[in-house]
């Protein structure tokens, strides 16, 4: 592909996939693979610029995902992705993650600064949070991956010129994308796993639960339970220690 319209299609076509590398041990197509050129240097001017602006315009989601890596979803699959989570949408949504330790201080803090604020530089937000230390800093950056993990923050737009210039704003999820928060109203956490889980194994082929857990970041427990449920509707088989499409196996 040589265009930002075939980068949306592609992704469109597979639903999701790694943005830039992928992983040998995750049998996931990477976009950045797939670019019509052998120039790297024209590669990475490309890409670095198609997935600010698609994800700007909404025509792809950008952000960190699979294995916490770089990822495109499609529009489409977004509202998946998004009900994994069986969350409401509401306002105090993250004080449950807050209360079992899946939230960090500084993540509770961002989100709270950006339901007031709305969209901030990152820069500007880590300065008006008052971090100024280098361990202050890590955290954040580590705290902002979090919070895009879990769908409750996204970034918006790149803004700056230059390598020192350079960085993103940010809003809340449920702001960013109200389209999706609704659309993920009609599915239920165990059948946006399920969903995930067969469109994966039609990527993939086979995978491990093992692979399962650590790619999306679900409990083993709730992985094995969304397998029994596919391998009871026959939608794969187990063979060599793997989850196989049914026809593979």
């Amino acid at each position: 592909m040589k265009t930002a319209d075939a980068l949306v299609r592609m992704v469109d076509a597979l639903g999701f996939c790694f943005a830039f590398t992928g992983e040998a041990a995750y049998p996931i197509p990477a976009a950045f693979d797939h670019l019509g050129t052998r120039s790297e240097g024209r590669k990475w001017e490309w890409m670095w610029g198609w997935k600010d602006e698609l994800a700007e315009k909404k025509r792809l989601y950008y952000g960190k995902l699979l294995v916490r890596k770089p990822t495109f979803v499609s529009m489409k699959m977004l509202p998946t992705f998004y009900a994994t989570f069986g969350r409401a949408g509401d306002a105090d949504d993250y004080l449950e993650d807050v209360r079992a330790g899946r939230l960090s201080e500084i993540a509770r803090r961002i989100i709270e600064f950006l339901a007031v604020n709305g969209e901030t530089q990152t820069k500007r937000m880590r300065a008006a949070l008052g971090i100024t230390s280098q361990e202050g800093k890590s955290d954040y950056a580590k705290a902002i991956e979090e919070l895009q993990r879990l769908m409750y923050v996204a970034r918006v737009r790149a803004v700056g010129e230059g390598r020192e210039d350079y960085n993103y704003t940010y809003d809340l999820f449920v702001r960013r994308y109200p389209e999706t928060v609704r659309a993920a109203e009609r599915a239920s956490s165990a059948g946006a796993m399920t969903a995930l889980l067969a469109h994966l194994l039609h990527l993939a082929g086979g995978v491990s639960e093992a692979r399962v857990t650590k790619l999306f970041d679900w409990s083993e427990d709730r992985v094995a339970h969304v397998a029994r449920g596919l391998e009871m509707k026959k939608a794969l088989v187990r063979a060599d220690g793997l989850l196989v499409l049914p026809r593979l196996g």
